[in-house]
């Protein structure tokens, strides 16, 4: 996408030839008029591209224009890159070289003949890439002549106007036509008529319904504008459609409008006087439909002038984005989901077989139920489908339909991209291509947002910082969150590893707004593999392998390699990937090669000097190729269950880059090289082995950027030589004591870690000590832990302390063996908790706090889980005396997990009455708790029946 790249590289061109100046390396002569003129040409061609882009889809020739200048674009991205990393090795060169003179004649002479040479070897270099700067200059001339033809309106004179016409709403409505919105209907029925709106602090209740284009949002307003107890029940109703621009003095004229009057004023103000006045002090429903505006400042005046409505008025705005919910400042929200597939055939079959005869309906019903399962639940799907098949009248011509994507029939994407379009048309160049190369995964693909599709992001130079210094991981997640409200991904949620530690935010994409993405790169993206996958262009830049044969899959038949920028094999099933392989793909960025059985890495991967991101994960080589340290721009590498890798290569310091090195489940890999000390833009370290009585941890000191690390210990080590203590970014960290290495008792050398200031997650797994290390509790750090794992102690049988903790917010408490008892003081119920009661109960009678920070425990305590604490047998509870005392015990606590205890008898009711917050009871595999608690036949169910959800089973 031009409109994203040229501003790019305007800026990586004055950086390049400041940076060649600085080195003093002179790579590219005589070329600053030539580069001064392509900044030049692409200042003026960034002038017009959103013109362009706008009229791109309706516009062929405009669409041919924009490819001819992406093209030159990616090139001249590429010739920057070759230029900066010659300057690198330019300037490596002449440091080892200098490095290696001694101040002797005889070596200023011998050294003379090598540097000539050196020099020599330069000026096919120079010329070569000054060649490639003259001729980008000369198509970009050619382009900047022929952009004249299509006469484009320049940035900042771009009128208001938009390539998909918005369709005007209304409050009539046919509800014969509507299928499946029943439930809906009846819920947001309940949320507009509701009585409790009256009783609290919100005279006139806002409320959103929010969900992606063509969910039917409007057709649930119209709904429930025309429902009976509706009209009954408001004194005033109106309709108005927003849309896009929000219009300010057209939407107020709107609302005041009424049968054969409107009003005459040309001002705002006057506008939202007259607004206040017929609004307040009566009930009423105002339906704002297709709300866009972001803009809280245009929102605000129409806020205040209808804030004097009587009670239990309503504002139901329906919008695609939660960004609006948020704005306009509802009081409820009601997220729009998706019909059943049976509902979308009942759509389709309704316009479907409006002119056909009953013969062809019986003989097409069951590919047509097939074709409304495509449809994801997406109504405005199940409409355009039932259009496009009213004029299909053989079995055949269904048949084809159903066996074609939906983004590849055009009488279909006419009618339901458009609509799609609206939304994508308000994102920002960078949002744009974040969201259509989304089009690489697999439809319903659960996509990894930090691991998987930011990093993708990343390094296909989609994600731009907004001030140096700014960490890329967090920009992309700030795009992906503006994408995800504005209901571009579903199924959003985290979920984590099993031991817990580990948390991801994974999603998908609706299958129809995936052909969406498809249907805006069909020339960039080629897919092989997969139903109706397919797709074929001799423009492609990116890759994605779902299945084939090797002779299919490395081909070059199937795309031209050269121009790839991303090459992703989603595949489960031993691959020989050929060594010209890595020679072909010689402008990628991103190389995913996971889960493919290769036995081996060749050299030539070291020839890739573009890549940014490399996933060898899930592989079963030995070795790595020395040559990979040859990848400059290395940001990424994953090497995740790679278990008969032994070794990372030597010359790893060569990886300026950089930045995550994903290691987790590498078995065998125990050496680690001296140079990881260099690559100090290190963030994740997901595995480092420290072996007994050495200073590997040493290698640590530098790696200052450092967010993630996880330590493998195998013996009395000393900490100190790693500085955590001094690692301001390290959020989360896990401490492994291997359980083949001996520790003395009371490990010395865990006392003396200096924990990193900001640590947010810790997990300690196999620690070795009968007490846990006492900076745990008693150091400032620790108030910033909000997630603490202890993972199968070997010694430890008590818990004190840890209820100090304000700021945990998940403690996970597994396979602690020696624990038999857990007594009260786990909740900080101790003997300096009844001292302090007096002053506490003081301090709760003159303010509405709780305990103080030193009486309350896990003051922010969320969840609570103990898992497969088998010797565990019994749980203390309070006192009658402790209950008088203990006013407040994780006054947080919502979720309580007890998995694998079978020894535990009985629940401390008293505790868990202290816990008003306790939402969800989960006891899985407890069988004495389990008969002493079932549903309705245990004892003492009717204890913790209070609790809303409680889950007892004997599985996990």
């Amino acid at each position: 996408m031009a409109e994203l790249f040229v501003p790019k590289i305007i800026d990586v061109l004055g950086d390049v030839a400041v940076k060649q100046f600085g080195e003093k390396v002179n790579l590219v002569m005589g070329v600053e008029e030539e580069v001064s003129n392509i900044s030049s040409k692409l200042t003026t061609i960034e002038k017009v591209l959103h013109d362009a882009e706008r009229r791109r889809l309706k516009d062929r020739s405009v669409g041919i224009w924009l490819e001819k200048l992406e093209d030159t674009t990616y090139e001249m991205d590429d010739v920057l890159d070759e230029w900066n990393f010659k300057i690198h090795r330019a300037k490596n060169e002449r440091t080892n070289q200098n490095a290696r003179m001694q101040p002797t004649l005889r070596n200023k002479v011998r050294s003379f003949i090598p540097s000539l040479c050196s020099c020599l070897k330069q000026v096919p270099v120079r010329s070569g890439i000054a060649q490639k700067i003259k001729k980008i200059n000369e198509r970009l001339e050619l382009t900047l002549k022929e952009a004249d033809q299509f006469k484009f309106i320049t940035s900042g004179g771009i009128p208001n106007s938009h390539d998909f016409q918005r369709i005007m709403t209304t409050s009539i409505i046919d509800e014969s036509e509507v299928y499946g919105r029943e439930s809906d209907k009846e819920a947001l029925l309940n949320q507009v008529l509701s009585e409790s709106s009256s009783q609290g602090r919100y005279e006139v209740q806002v409320i959103s319904v929010v969900g992606a284009g063509g969910s039917g949002k409007t057709t649930l307003a119209q709904l429930l504008f025309n429902d009976d107890r509706v009209k009954n029940h408001f004194e005033l109703k109106k309709w108005v459609c927003v849309s896009d621009p929000f219009d300010e003095k057209r939407i107020a004229r709107a609302i005041l409008e009424s049968p054969g009057k409107s009003s005459d004023l040309s001002e705002l103000d006057p506008l939202l006087q007259l607004l206040k006045e017929t609004f307040s002090g009566k009930r009423f429903l105002l339906v704002l439909d297709d709300v866009w505006t972001e803009d809280d400042s245009k929102w605000k005046p129409f806020q205040h002038a209808l804030k004097d409505g009587a009670p239990r008025s309503v504002i139901l705005v329906t919008t695609r984005s939660h960004r609006v919910a948020t704005v306009v400042g509802s009081t409820d929200t009601h997220g729009l989901g998706m019909i059943s597939h049976s509902d979308c055939w009942l759509i389709m079959q309704r316009i479907a077989f409006a002119k056909q005869s009953g013969d062809l309906c019986k003989k097409v019903e069951r590919i047509g139920q097939k074709i409304a399962e495509k449809c994801k639940g997406l109504p405005l799907a199940a409409k355009t489908m039932g259009s496009l098949l009213r004029f299909k009248d053989t079995e055949q011509q269904w048949q084809n339909v159903l066996d074609s994507e939906i983004w590849q029939l055009e009488e279909a994407a006419v009618d339901l991209f458009p609509h799609l379009y609206l939304s994508y048309n308000e994102l920002s160049p960078e949002l744009k291509r974040c969201f259509s190369y989304c089009a690489v995964f697999p439809k319903d693909h659960e996509i990894d947002v930090e691991e998987e599709l930011i990093r993708l992001w990343i390094a296909q130079g989609y994600v731009r910082p907004n001030r140096r210094g700014e960490h890329l991981e967090l920009v992309g997640l700030e795009y992906f969150n503006n994408l995800a409200m504005r209901s571009f991904f579903q199924e959003i949620q985290n979920v984590e590893d099993y031991d817990g530690f580990h948390e991801y935010l994974k999603c998908k994409m609706h299958d129809i707004v995936h052909d969406f993405a498809q249907f805006l790169t069909k020339n960039e993206c080629r897919a092989l593999g997969g139903v109706g996958r397919n797709s074929s262009s001799e423009r492609a830049r990116h890759l994605t392998i779902l299945k084939g044969t090797e002779e299919e899959m490395f081909s070059s038949r199937v795309v031209d390699f050269g121009r790839l920028r991303s090459f992703l094999a989603f595949l489960f099933e031993r691959v020989v990937v050929p060594q010209n392989l890595f020679c072909s793909l010689k402008c990628a960025r991103t190389l995913v090669l996971c889960n493919c059985e290769l036995v081996e890495i060749p050299a030539e991967i070291g020839r890739l000097i573009h890549l940014r991101h490399l996933d060898l994960s899930m592989n079963p080589f030995v070795t790595l190729p020395e040559a990979i340290c040859d990848l400059y721009y290395l940001e990424t590498l994953d090497i995740n269950h790679c278990k008969k890798l032994s070794c990372l290569p030597q010359r790893i310091k060569g990886l300026v880059h950089l930045r995550h090195l994903f290691n987790h489940v590498a078995d065998e890999l125990r050496q680690i090289p001296q140079g990881l000390w260099k690559l100090t833009s290190l963030c994740s370290l997901t595995r480092f082995i420290v072996r007994s009585n050495s200073d590997d941890l040493a290698i640590l000191k530098d790696l200052n950027q450092l967010e993630r690390l996880h330590i493998v210990i195998e013996g009395e080590v000393d900490f100190g030589s790693a500085e955590l203590g001094k690692k301001i970014n390290i959020r989360k960290m896990s401490l492994f004591f291997s359980f083949e290495a001996h520790f003395i008792e009371t490990p010395s050398c865990i006392e003396s870690v200096e924990p990193p200031p900001h640590l947010e997650r810790l997990a300690l797994i196999g620690y070795p000590g009968t007490q846990l290390p006492s900076w745990l509790v008693t150091k400032s750090h620790a108030n910033n832990l909000t997630k603490l794992i202890i993972d199968r102690p070997r010694n430890i049988s008590s818990l004190l302390a840890l209820w100090k903790l304000s700021s945990l917010e998940k403690l996970i408490l597994y396979r602690v063996e020696e624990l038999e008892y857990l007594g009260k003081e786990f909740f900080g119920v101790t003997k300096a908790l009844h001292e302090n009661s007096r002053d506490a109960l003081d301090t709760l009678s003159n303010s509405e706090s709780s305990f103080s920070s030193e009486a309350v425990a896990f003051p922010n305590l969320r969840k609570l889980h103990f898992r497969h604490v088998l010797n565990w047998t019994n749980w203390e509870d309070l006192s009658e005396d402790d209950e008088k005392v203990a006013v407040s015990i994780m006054p947080c606590l919502e979720e309580l997990k007890i998995w694998n205890s079978e020894k535990l008898k009985m629940l401390p009711h008293r505790i868990l009455r202290k816990i008003p917050s306790l939402k969800i009871l989960d006891i899985r595999r407890c069988s004495k708790l389990r008969d002493r608690y079932s549903d309705k036949t245990g004892d003492d169910w009717i204890k913790i029946s209070y609790i809303p959800r409680v889950h007892i089973s004997d599985k996990c």
